[in-house]
């Protein structure tokens, strides 16, 4: 069992009981965005699918990435913007609907760190997993908790199983993400501008040296080790045996039909 601030990793938690458990006298709890007295954490409560009595903000999670709509009037949106300078952790409870969990409760993910967001009244914010990892099946669990720093992390500890497979670390995604951004490294697309909020937070992570190489703990840098790629450029530096570097893939790109019609096209060169 992965516990976090008191708090089991997938667990499910009623406010009620949140109150109950923590002294809270506080009304700002049945909120979207609370930060109890006394604590170092900001907690965010999402329900997904909202009742028609409530706010229609625009929230998902696909496992990773978490899209949340800010408060209508931006008075708490500097709490998420600012908790890793604050030192304030995000504590994220989610649910798909209200009646989801017994007592409408939600399921608690752990924490969350801010990647960027565009918007305003409200914000769009893209907050990534910090404790969930993506499972054998496709869903997501627990991911091991980790002590070292943003700058030193380690990913590719070899395990067996039924076969040999690498773990993958979100700390090195959210780090990645927050120090490049979400657009394609290769071409430049980005899915935001395409799919609207559907899309926004939405890249894949590419690792300069391929993970299936790396033979025991291996330190990786997000800044220098890891890019944001889009689905199309991340499969096509994977499609033969030998990776493609990134200066080739950009040289494919930049001598395509493709490329030539987007530089002769006028349309296609406007914003």
């Amino acid at each position: 069992m992965v516990t976090i601030d008191g708090f089991e990793l997938l667990g499910h938690y009623s406010r009620k009981e949140l109150q109950e458990q923590f002294g809270i006298t506080d009304a700002t709890i049945f909120t979207g965005i609370f930060q109890p007295k006394g604590h170092s954490s900001i907690w965010l409560f999402v329900t997904e699918e909202k009742t028609s009595d409530r706010t229609d903000y625009y929230d998902s999670f696909d496992g990773q990435i978490l899209n949340f709509e800010g408060q209508r009037s931006g008075r708490t949106d500097n709490k998420i913007i600012d908790h890793i300078s604050e030192r304030n952790d995000l504590l994220v409870f989610f649910r798909k609907k209200k009646d989801q969990y017994s007592n409408y409760a939600f399921a608690f993910l752990g924490r969350f760190q801010y990647v960027t967001h565009e918007g305003e009244k409200p914000k769009r914010f893209v907050l990534q997993s910090l404790d969930l990892a993506e499972g054998d099946d496709g869903g997501y669990s627990p991911a091991d908790q980790l002590s070292s720093p943003p700058e030193n992390l380690s990913e590719g500890r070899s395990r067996t199983r039924v076969q040999t497979y690498y773990e993958r670390n979100p700390r090195l995604r959210a780090e990645a993400l927050r120090l490049h951004g979400t657009k394609c490294f290769a071409c430049g697309f980005e899915f935001s501008r395409v799919y609207g909020p559907h899309g926004e937070g939405f890249i894949e992570i590419h690792h300069l040296k391929p993970i299936s190489s790396y033979t025991g703990d291996t330190n990786v840098s997000p800044e220098k080790d890891l890019v944001p790629l889009c689905s199309n450029c991340h499969r096509m530096v994977h499609r033969k045996e030998k990776m493609l570097t990134l200066n080739e893939l950009r040289g494919m790109i930049d001598t395509s039909e493709y490329a030539r019609l987007q530089r002769s096209d006028p349309i296609s060169k406007s914003d």
